[in-house]
């Protein structure tokens, strides 16, 4: 029998197939398996961020609608609460450059052995713009356990610029039936609360969880996140959530009025301005009656003011600091006030708004 005679090309071929057969029998080796890993990559890996133990993860934010200049640096400091205003409070400092917006993620490394058993640890953020200018920053240290190496979220507040109104950096709650306005200052670790009127300072005190300030009196305003309490001294505790806007007497103060008072039963309120002979302005019985006058006297006896309007009405504002308390609220002001205006006679409660 005559056999077929392959070409040189043929059993090249042949040759080729049988070693890539026993090629796919030979187990695959690590470097193989490394080789081929590599091939495959098309983008190079992006560095890895800090983990573990020995760092602190979480992010930034802040709640204003406000655009950061490109170039804005983060900072992000792990401090011992128990060891405040002294050098060794510092347990980790680290600044992140050219941050791109919020929220500004961010990962702390630090050194385990600073931390002492049964500490009680706090972080601290500051944004600043491409100049080195203060933006923003954390009004009060975030609790956290650097050991448990869980996520953290920081909220900031805007820093007034220069020429810039306190009052812009407020934000606004609303306490049950009261709108209350918070100024805090990372400074001197206190907020500034303005109720109905009159403001109170109160310092920041150590919590579990939240921002908490207190003052030996009894007043508190504790928040925790986007809920918070409120005690005031005389009143009853409420719960406190986000608002927009400002309160009625903050927005008066913000018109340059001296002086605001209201009551109920019927429902009535009063204004009056700056000056020698400041205006008034009254609306009364549900608003069913309003009252102007260009310029009042002071009032002989006592503290207040009276006047006439267009039509001949007398009106007659008497003041006295003395503690009032709304009947209907339970709020408390610190002046009681009786609008006296064609015969008929208000009683209600007030506050000087240019103290």
């Amino acid at each position: 029998m005559n056999l077929p005679v392959r070409s040189p090309s043929s059993r090249r071929l042949v040759l080729l197939a049988a070693t890539l057969a026993l090629a796919a029998c030979q187990p695959r080796t690590a470097t193989d398996v490394h080789v081929e890993s590599i091939a495959e990559s098309t983008a190079p890996a992006s560095p890895p961020a800090t983990q573990g133990a020995h760092a602190i993860t979480g992010t930034a934010a802040y709640r204003e609608r406000i655009k950061m200049p490109p170039g804005g640096s983060l900072r992000v400091q792990l401090l011992d609460n128990l060891l405040a205003d002294t050098p060794n409070a510092m347990i980790a400092d680290k600044t992140f450059k050219d941050v791109a917006g919020p929220p500004y993620a961010f990962s702390l490394p630090f050194d385990p052995a600073r931390l002492r058993p049964n500490g009680q640890y706090g972080l601290h953020a500051s944004l600043s713009g491409p100049d080195g200018e203060l933006w923003f920053v954390s009004d009060t240290r975030v609790p956290v356990d650097p050991e448990r190496n869980l996520p953290v979220e920081i909220l900031m507040v805007r820093v007034p610029g220069p020429g810039e109104a306190t009052a812009a950096n407020a934000t606004h709650w609303q306490c049950g039936d009261t709108r209350v306005s918070a100024t805090f200052d990372p400074k001197s670790e206190s907020a500034t609360l303005s109720v109905n009127g009159r403001r109170l300072t109160l310092p920041l005190v150590r919590s579990a969880s939240g921002a908490r300030y207190a003052d030996e009196q009894g007043n508190e305003f504790w928040t925790k996140g986007e809920s918070g309490t409120l005690a005031l001294v005389g009143e009853e505790k409420s719960q406190c959530t986000p608002a927009e806007g400002p309160s009625p007497w903050d927005a008066a103060r913000a018109r340059n009025i001296a002086f605001r008072a209201v009551g109920n039963e019927p429902g009535w309120l009063v204004e009056v301005g700056h000056g020698e002979t400041p205006p008034l302005h009254a609306q009364l019985d549900f608003g069913a009656r309003n009252i102007d006058i260009a310029q009042t006297q002071p009032i002989k006896d006592g503290l207040g003011f009276t006047g006439q309007t267009a039509n001949g009405t007398q009106v007659e504002l008497h003041i006295e600091n003395t503690r009032c308390q709304d009947p209907m609220s339970g709020a408390v002001f610190e002046a009681s006030a009786r609008l006296s205006a064609g015969g008929k006679t208000y009683h209600g409660c007030g506050a000087f708004l240019d103290r």
